[in-house]
């Protein structure tokens, strides 16, 4: 449990840092405030909420952006539903740029780490638990994803929206992998999932 701890308090920590970095996109407003966003984000399913959104940031010469997103999913039949806070870092080594103002990213690595709010996610597992029961906590989640994105430009100069940006991410998490790794007879299809996404780049 406790190396556990230690890992996500080190990807938080990454996270956080990342945050700190000075904004450099040509595609974004670069005289704004390194601390005010230069994207927007909208996100369907990926292990992180049915529908998620929030702030993002790019830098490393726009090579990297980090996003800060609040996921829903209903309860439906359940009637519980569930909250998900979740920071994510996108790496994208090159563009292409083609006609029309169109940008393609046809290789995106990433890795997000969530939080799940609610009584019915555990960070330590109540004492009735033996120490070392359970080596996973219940509301931290590591995703991994790998993806593509395209954009069109939309506005140039002063104008609020200078890009729009559509993408997907084919995505897993820890102990999806773990299961796989320790059933290579589980199916690689149970362990993905596919995300869709927006982003208005300002």
């Amino acid at each position: 449990m406790n190396k556990i701890r230690k890992i996500l308090l080190v990807g938080l920590l990454l996270h956080m840092t990342i945050l700190g970095k000075a904004q450099d996109s040509h595609t974004s407003n670069t005289s704004r405030p390194w601390y005010l966003p230069d994207h927007a984000v909208m996100q369907f399913a990926g292990n992180i909420g049915l529908l998620s959104a929030g702030p993002g940031y790019s830098y490393a010469r726009d090579k990297m952006q980090t996003d800060i997103l609040y996921g829903f999913t209903p309860g439906f039949e359940i009637n519980t539903s569930i909250h998900i806070l979740t920071a994510k870092t996108a790496y994208h080594p090159f563009k292409v740029e083609l006609k029309n103002g169109y940008l393609l990213e046809p290789l995106r690595l990433g890795l997000g780490i969530s939080y799940s709010v609610g009584h019915q996610f555990y960070t330590t597992w109540p004492e009735h638990y033996p120490d070392g029961y359970y080596w996973w906590t219940t509301s931290f989640r590591l995703t991994p994803f790998l993806g593509a994105s395209i954009s069109r430009q939309v506005g140039s100069g002063n104008a609020a929206i200078k890009r729009v940006q559509l993408y997907s991410e084919l995505g897993s998490h820890d102990l999806a992998v773990v299961s796989f790794l320790n059933n290579k007879k589980l199916p690689v299809g149970r362990i993905l999932n596919l995300a869709l996404g927006t982003k208005l780049i300002f």
